[in-house]
This record gives C-alpha cells, sequence and structure tokens, in this order.
C-alpha cells in the first residue's frame, strides 16, 4: 500500500514519472500531426499535458485535488455557458473529485480510519446506502437518473467528508478554505457587478435568450447571476460568506484585517443584493441570532433581537424601501401573503398528499429535470424545483426525508455543543461565522434550491466536517495561542 502523503507534499516518484509520460504523449502526437497533417493532433498536445498534469499532481497528494476542487467549484457552472456543448466542461468537477477520491483511496493506510472515525462520516455513509438501496424501489425505473440525482446529495458527501477528515484537518487547512471562499466570492462579485453596470456578453446573453430571462430578468432589471448556475445560487452563497466575513471581522484580528474583512463583508452583501435573491435574507437573520447565543452575549442578544424586528418593521410596513429594486425583492419576501411564499406553501401540501402512500417516493426518473425528460406527464415533473428540502422529499420520499433530517439535525447538535466549548478565541468567531451561515443556509433551503448545488453544497460539506470536529481544531489553536505569549 502506497504512503499517505503529508499535506502540500508531492511525491517524487508520481511526478517524476508523470512528466516523463507526459513528454512521451506530447512526442507521439506532435509525430501524429506531422505525418497525417491534421491540426488536432496539435491541440491534444497542448490539451494533454494539462490534464495529465492534473491528473498526477492529483494522485500525488489527494491534498491538491481538494483545492483544485473548491476552486473550480466557484467557476464550473459559469463555464458551460461559453462552451455549453462541451460536457466535459460541467463533468469537470465530478472528474476531479472522483480522480480526488481514487487518489485517497490507494494512499489509504489502517492508521488513516482513526481519522474516519468521526460521526459526521458515518452520517455520510448511511446517508449514501440509503440513496443507492433506492434502486429496489418497485417504482424505480433507471439507475443513471439515480446516480446523476444523489450525486449533489449524497455522493458529494460522501467523497468529501473523508478528503476533509483525512487531509485538510489541520489550522492551516482549515485557515486555507476560508481564504479560498472568501477569494472566490469577491472574484465573483466583482464578475456579477459587470453584468449589472456593463450588461451581459455575448455568451451570458445566449443563456437569457435561451431561457434563463424568464427569472433573471424581471420587471426589466437584470437579476446578477455571476459564474454560478443561478442568482439565488450566487446570492445566497455571497450572503453567507458575507455573513461570515462580518463575523470575522469582530474577532482577534489586526485593525487592518478587521477593517479588510468588515470591507469584504459590505462588497459581497452587495452582490447579494443584485443578485434579487430574497430568501438570502434568512442567512443574516437566523445566523446573527446563533452569534449572539455562541457568543454568550445575552444582552447583545436582546439588543439585536429588537434592532432585527425593527429593520423587519421597517420593510415590511413602510413604502420607503420601494424606491430600490433590489429592496423590494427582500421586503416583499417577509409579507405572509407573498405570492413565492404562497406557491412554496401550496406546493408542499401538493407533494405531501401525493406521496401519502409512497413512504420511498416514485422513483428519481420521475421527480425534478429527471421526470421533465423521461416522463414529463408524470405528476411530480410538473411541481417546480423550488426547494432542497422538498426536492429530497420528492426524489427519496418521507423515509428519507426524515433520515435525511435526522443526520443536519444532528450536526446541528453536535456542531453547537462543540463550538459553545471552544477555548481559542481566534477558533470560537470562526466557528461561530460557520455555523452561523451553516444554519441560515439550511433555514433558506427550506424555500430554495441551493443546499445540492455548487459551489455553496460542497462548502456546507465541509462545514458540517470542520462543526463536528471543532474541539480536535481547537487544541492546535490553543497550543499555537499558548506558544505566541
Amino acid at each position: 500500500m502506497i504512503a499517505r502523503p503529508q499535506t502540500n507534499h508531492l511525491n517524487p516518484n508520481i511526478v517524476n514519472f508523470g512528466i516523463g509520460f507526459i513528454f512521451l504523449i506530447i512526442g507521439a502526437l506532435l509525430a501524429l500531426m506531422i505525418s497525417s497533417d491534421n491540426s488536432f493532433y496539435g491541440i491534444l498536445a497542448i490539451i494533454a499535458p494539462i490534464v495529465l498534469g492534473v491528473i498526477i499532481i492529483i494522485f500525488s497528494n489527494p491534498y491538491y485535488g481538494i483545492l483544485l476542487y473548491l476552486n473550480y467549484s466557484f467557476i464550473s457552472n459559469g463555464l458551460t455557458r461559453y462552451i455549453p456543448e462541451n460536457n466535459a466542461i460541467g463533468l469537470g468537477l465530478n472528474f476531479i473529485l472522483l480522480l480526488t477520491t481514487l487518489s485517497m483511496v490507494v494512499h489509504l493506510k489502517w492508521d488513516d480510519f482513526k481519522k474516519l472515525n468521526q460521526s459526521v462520516f458515518y452520517i455520510a455513509i448511511i446517508w449514501t446506502i440509503y440513496s443507492v438501496l433506492l434502486v429496489v424501489n418497485p417504482l424505480f425505473g433507471q439507475v443513471d437518473s439515480l446516480i446523476y440525482a444523489m450525486k449533489g446529495i449524497s455522493f458529494y458527501a460522501v467523497q468529501l467528508i473523508p478528503l476533509v477528515l483525512l487531509y485538510m484537518n489541520t489550522k492551516k487547512d482549515f485557515n486555507t478554505f476560508l481564504k479560498i471562499m472568501i477569494a472566490w466570492s469577491v472574484i465573483t462579485s466583482i464578475w456579477a457587478f459587470k453584468q449589472t453596470v456593463f450588461g451581459t456578453d455575448f455568451y451570458e446573453q445566449k443563456w437569457l435568450d435561451a431561457g434563463g430571462y424568464i427569472s433573471h430578468v424581471l420587471n426589466g432589471q437584470l437579476r446578477a447571476f455571476s459564474t454560478f448556475s443561478d442568482a439565488n445560487q450566487f446570492g445566497s452563497t455571497m450572503a453567507f460568506v458575507s455573513f461570515v466575513c462580518l463575523i470575522l471581522s469582530f474577532g482577534p484580528n489586526t485593525l487592518i484585517k478587521k477593517y479588510t474583512l468588515f470591507a469584504i463583508a459590505i462588497f459581497t452583501f452587495l452582490g447579494c443584493l443584485i443578485s434579487g435573491s430574497s430568501l438570502s435574507v434568512n442567512i443574516f437573520i437566523i445566523g446573527f441570532l446563533f452569534f449572539f447565543i455562541l457568543n454568550k452575549q445575552f444582552k447583545t442578544l436582546i439588543f439585536g433581537l429588537i434592532f432585527g424586528l425593527i429593520i423587519l418593521s421597517f420593510l415590511k410596513f413602510t413604502n420607503i424601501s420601494n424606491m430600490n429594486y433590489q429592496v423590494i425583492n427582500i421586503s416583499t419576501s417577509l409579507a405572509p401573503n407573498d405570492a413565492s411564499l404562497m406557491v412554496h406553501s401550496n406546493n408542499q401540501n401538493l407533494v405531501t398528499k401525493y406521496l401519502e402512500n409512497k413512504p420511498f417516493s416514485i422513483g428519481i426518473e420521475n421527480v425534478n429535470m429527471f421526470g421533465i425528460q423521461n416522463h414529463p406527464g408524470s405528476f411530480l415533473a410538473n411541481l417546480p424545483f423550488e426547494s432542497s428540502f422538498v426536492s429530497i422529499w420528492k426524489q427519496s420520499g418521507i423515509v428519507g426525508f426524515i433520515l435525511h433530517l435526522i443526520g443536519i439535525a444532528y450536526v446541528l447538535v453536535v456542531g453547537f455543543m462543540k463550538v459553545y466549548r471552544l477555548k481559542s478565541n481566534d477558533l470560537r468567531f470562526k466557528m461561530i461565522a460557520l455555523y452561523g451561515g451553516f444554519i441560515g443556509v439550511i433555514v433558506t433551503s427550506l424555500a430554495s434550491p441551493i443546499f445540492d448545488q455548487t459551489p455553496l453544497g460542497p462548502i456546507m460539506f465541509i462545514c458540517m466536517v470542520y462543526l463536528t470536529t471543532a474541539d480536535k481544531l481547537d487544541l492546535e489553536f490553543v497550543t499555537n495561542e499558548t506558544q505566541a505569549k
């Protein structure tokens, strides 16, 4: 068995062999191009080394596969608009994660199973097993539909969670995760402002003309979607990162870092606003509630609740906010008779009634996009795909829905207990930020399909690992803080 490499270390034997192999492939392709006078081989000679280089690096150390996966998840959806016929662009993210998982298996040692002995890993295993067992559902039809549908809510988790437990379990790795998430949020927010101020480019406009305009151009106003699959996913991700940065700006950082984090929080919040994602406000409301509780500031909690009620009342009962299009979206979403909320409630009632005697649902191929493709006349195919949790209910039945909720609830309870007991002041602020944002995303997912999409979905799975293993990170943080004194 190949020894597991240390974080940041590349296996020199694999790298040297890979470099030689790449030169061999380049030479063969150039020879074919010259002998056949076909420029296609020349193009392959350029692309092949890049692909092979990525594969070699990932198999040398899975750590780099995780980093590549996390970085690529922020732009993979956007790239499909520029090369829509190339399935490799859209499947590239799955390919990177699969390669990284295979690399983990190759490097796995018996000692690594101790690191995998965590409750969050078993939750992912149990949920994945249940997902796969849906194939025995008498109403089930197509295996490929099951595999494709479950990658977002099951297969991503069962691959990412052990990878993070094994290869991103140190203070440095944790901070790297935060930096990547924040950096890409700034970049994608800049791109969103470009869309709003200067307009969409040719390929983005082509995507809008093909049907994207229905949900992204409202009353003549563009809902910025940046490099994401849609505006809701972009807005929710920016709301999550904005909240995290705002909480981190209160933490034990230098003055320059505090101001920088606060500026990023404001900038990404504006990115959330131009997305027109009204439900994203829940991430801030729920997040701040738990920030005050976990930070043990109960007096501040009362003040925060009063201040929050004033803001909500301002949005709900005054007309001043109607002067701004983005604020209109937020204020209307707070109304109990809002048309969007009424549709959500009605659809949930329809799902409840239809699946009353179908505890394992009716098969993945009859639900959501698969129902539209394979059985356009089926009942669940005609209901909008508008909630992550309702989608899980439709795909896996009430049994799967309850099992999924138990897993999420366990992470929330264990995460709360561990974050509440943290001794490191630095880690405490960071974990509180992730916990508040995480539970805010969970609440938002009740009415929006954001939890099982990239990049927010992978971020949530990574957060699940850090929240449930916060006590282990705390030991390293406390040790470093003690040595620094």
